[in-house]
């Protein structure tokens, strides 16, 4: 007689074979209580999920190459963006998880974000402006968002990781941190590997329904997919807040930027509790 297939491949059934064992979160996405979605942009179609939007540049599109590939592509006028969005269906008090491979032709003039936000495809001016006359001060344009940011109109020409929590610290609406959260600067035409982790979290001593900002994490790891850098903020987007995985690229002069995507992965438990 055969041995029985796995019948209820839950969180509870896994945790009640290993505990909470180091392989635990490995097998947890092998359970059917994790949502978890990605592109890998094999072949000529893309995903009908994601969402792209361009200010006469070119949308997302396939581009062919090892591994699958698809860009995004700025029109060549100074300020304009492209950005790629899959949907608001993820939320931190479900511990979401975003990461993406990408790499842009050229790092002089231009800005990069990759990370969560609230707003979907066609936020010209992105998640966050990294204002130039100030070192490690940000004006964020999301109420509530989560990204690594790229861009040479700031102070510093190096990555910067920035979140913001349902605009509280804010001035008509444009949040403001002044914290100087910065990383290493990127490599023309070379690949990157970005994760940002929101944990949710409650109020000490309470069961509200998750309205205290989150603690985002901040990963990145070079070509060849080793971590390079791991940072924390805990100034992360409201816990109950609905956030789509966000990649936007902007020129800062009048040469088109061209962004490529190798892959983009998102997953979260099914619920918060």
């Amino acid at each position: 007689m055969a041995n029985p297939v796995q019948r209820v491949p839950s969180r509870q059934n896994l945790r009640n074979t290993l505990g909470l064992a180091r392989e635990f979160g490995f097998l947890e996405f092998n359970t059917m209580d994790m949502v978890s979605w990605e592109a890998d942009f094999l072949g000529d179609a893309l995903p009908t999920e994601l969402q792209s939007t361009a200010a006469s540049g070119a949308v997302l599109s396939i581009t062919g190459g090892v591994n699958g590939l698809a860009t995004i592509v700025t029109q060549a006028s100074n300020d304009a963006y492209a950005d790629t969005t899959l949907g608001p269906d993820f939320q931190a008090q479900c511990m979401c998880v975003m990461a993406a491979r990408v790499k842009i032709d050229a790092i002089t003039d231009t800005k990069m974000e990759v990370g969560f936000s609230d707003a979907a495809s066609g936020t010209d001016a992105g998640a966050v402006l990294l204002n130039g006359a100030v070192a490690g001060t940000y004006t964020a344009n999301a109420t509530d968002m989560a990204v690594w940011a790229f861009d040479t109109d700031s102070a510093n020409d190096v990555w910067h990781y920035v979140a913001t929590d349902n605009g509280t610290s804010g001035i008509g609406g444009n949040p403001v941190s002044t914290s100087s959260y910065q990383s290493g600067a990127p490599v023309a035409d070379t690949f990157e590997t970005f994760v940002v982790a929101l944990e949710g979290t409650r109020s000490a001593g309470t069961t509200d329904a998750w309205t205290s900002a989150s603690t985002a994490h901040f990963y990145r790891f070079d070509n060849n997919g080793y971590q390079v850098d791991k940072q924390t903020l805990t100034t992360g987007p409201t816990s109950n807040t609905l956030l789509t995985p966000h990649i936007n690229v902007t020129t800062r002069n009048g040469t088109a930027n061209t962004l490529t995507i190798d892959f983009l992965k998102v997953w979260q438990r099914r619920t918060a509790d």
